[in-house]
């Protein structure tokens, strides 16, 4: 085929993949980074991971662009269908005064899980081989993480009476969506080794939902509790991925690679739902009690005359998210079917370029990646609202006597992680069929204190599987046309996290009024007891948290 009709072949092959991946981008909101499981694309997650020093399809556009070099035209889509489980066993802090029947006299609540819904989780790209040395990619991928999260507003008590849920102050809604189209390019710099760079534009919408209490004093039941609706989004987050890729020998192949993503800044809006976990609200679905504010709107939703203009033409929540550096390093042996310098001299002979294709080439390979993520990076998730010089919140809520806190932030102090990954195929039929298998184990990035159910971050461990069959597109052997379809599992075992000492601390829920009880205000963020400004006085974190997360990837690709 003409050169000049590959290139318009593989152009429109890719645009309209594209228009779709924007329909059907992944949910969510990162496999080090505390966010995400190693990792995007069929091979990488069958692979556990291991895959820097292979790099050898279109997903290497982000991880690993020196791979882009030496790889043949193709298109490619796939999809990550991910199943993430977590439960919350909750245990009432001794000095949590409110009055909750579900907790029973040690404190113990129910245990509550977030419905399992599969989360599909697209990526599409192409390649494009310019020559023998240069090689361009191009990728839409979101994060390798699951999907909306699903809480219950309300649980069963043994009597069968709906009340308010225990978790509702940590998350009871979790979705958005995030996508990172990337352009990248690999070259040949000296015989042997492949350096890359590329380029991504990243937005995200994103919603959470969790419960706030109104007054903050002790002796309040559920119906003292606003149920808040953040919606915030960022149109441009950039991201650069740097790699390069040495075949020292004819066997052994070096890697290194180093990804910056600038942090999340959204903007956006909140709504409240006040009484919303009232007794009438929870047995019969009566909601004519509650009543509903969003800071969208100039009187912030209130209806009341003199809150007119307090929430201005909106965009009045900001959103700050810091996304971590990550890197790796991999070494990978691979045992070709015959020497580097043969298969060179078979091809020439067709008219046709040598192309590096494990594939077709190798007998097996097994890869070794140890990875970093400075998670540590993620101090807290930053919310701030509309505040006056003193510190307090300017925005009403409606339906009651208190405010939006202007600093809402939600504290992680994450570790940096460290992880091993190991991962390899083995070709069955040359240039047919590969199987693959691979693991991983990464360090935990959360601590006990401040532990929560939007992130798994304690110690994961991962094993994967998965295969790649090839179907040639005709016999002549100058042609490199080919379908590829692709399919892998994956399973991570997460360690539990757990704080059960109910006079441990903890995280503690936001409130609508400044301090607990009698105690006076001291500062902008602090009141006369030393605890934060619009914080219960009780942690509502503690208990034992589970994880476990089942993916699936399927995909297929076109060769030209």
């Amino acid at each position: 085929m003409h050169r000049r009709t590959r290139h318009r072949l593989w152009a429109a092959a890719f645009v309209v993949p594209t228009f779709a991946a924007f329909v059907c981008s992944p949910r969510d909101a990162r496999a080090s980074n505390v966010t995400e499981v190693p990792d995007n694309g069929s091979e990488q997650m069958g692979r556990g991971g291991a895959w820097i020093a292979r790099a050898s399809d279109p997903l290497a556009t982000v991880f690993n662009p020196a791979g882009l070099a030496g790889q043949p035209s193709r298109v490619t889509l796939q999809s990550s269908i991910i199943f993430h489980h977590t439960c919350f066993s909750r245990i009432k802090a001794a000095n949590d005064t409110s009055l909750d029947p579900l907790a029973d006299g040690a404190g113990r609540f129910p245990r509550v899980c977030n419905d399992i819904e599969p989360a599909l989780n697209p990526q599409i790209g192409g390649t494009l081989r310019i020559n023998d040395r240069l090689g361009i990619g191009a990728l839409i991928i979101g994060p390798s993480a699951s999907g909306e999260k699903n809480w219950p507003d309300f649980v069963e008590d043994g009597n069968g009476t709906r009340r308010a849920s225990p978790q509702r102050y940590l998350l009871t809604r979790q979705s958005g969506l995030i996508v990172f189209p990337t352009i990248g390019v690999g070259y040949e710099v000296l015989s042997n080794l492949r350096l890359g760079l590329s380029f991504g534009w990243g937005f995200a919408k994103i919603k959470n939902a969790a419960a706030t209490v109104a007054l903050n004093s002790s002796g309040q039941t559920s119906d003292n509790d606003v149920r808040a609706n953040l919606q915030v989004r960022d149109y441009f987050i950039p991201r650069v991925s740097a790699g390069g890729l040495w075949s020292i020998t004819p066997n052994v192949d070096v890697a290194g690679w180093y990804q910056w993503t600038d942090a999340v800044k959204a903007r956006g809006d909140v709504g409240t739902a006040t009484s919303f976990y009232t007794a009438a609200n929870a047995q019969r679905g009566d909601d004519s009690r509650v009543g509903y504010g969003d800071t969208i709107f100039s009187d912030c939703g209130t209806g009341r005359p003199q809150d007119e203009g307090k929430c201005g033409s909106g965009d009045n929540a900001k959103v700050k998210l810091a996304l971590p550096m990550e890197a790796k390093i991999g070494i990978r042996y691979h045992r070709p079917r015959v020497s580097l310098e043969e298969a060179q001299r078979q091809a020439a002979p067709g008219g046709k370029s040598f192309r590096r294709d494990p594939l077709a080439n190798d007998l097996f390979d097994i890869e070794l990646d140890l990875t970093w993520a400075n998670n540590s990076a993620i101090d807290a998730l930053e919310i701030r609202f509309p505040g006056t010089s003193t510190g307090a919140g300017r925005l009403p809520v409606s339906g009651i006597n208190s405010e939006i806190p202007a600093r809402a932030d939600q504290p992680r102090h994450y570790r940096d992680v460290f992880g091993i990954r190991v991962g390899g195929d083995y070709n069955v039929l040359p240039d047919q069929l590969a199987l693959r298998a691979g693991a991983y184990i990464e360090t935990a990035a959360g601590r006990e204190q401040f532990q929560h159910i939007d992130f798994a971050a304690s110690q994961r461990i991962g094993f994967a599987l998965g295969g790649t069959y090839r179907i040639r597109l005709g016999k002549d052997p100058a042609r490199t046309d080919a379908i590829e379809i692709m399919a892998g599992y994956g399973h991570t075992f997460f360690a539990d996290q757990s704080r059960t000492d109910r006079n441990a601390s903890g995280v503690p829920a936001l409130a609508g009024t400044s301090c607990y009880g009698d105690a006076t205000v001291t500062g902008p963020n602090r009141c006369s007891d030393g605890r934060e400004r619009y914080r219960t006085a009780w942690p509502v974190n503690l208990g034992t948290i589970t994880n476990a997360m089942n993916v699936i990837n399927v995909g297929l690709a076109y060769r030209f």
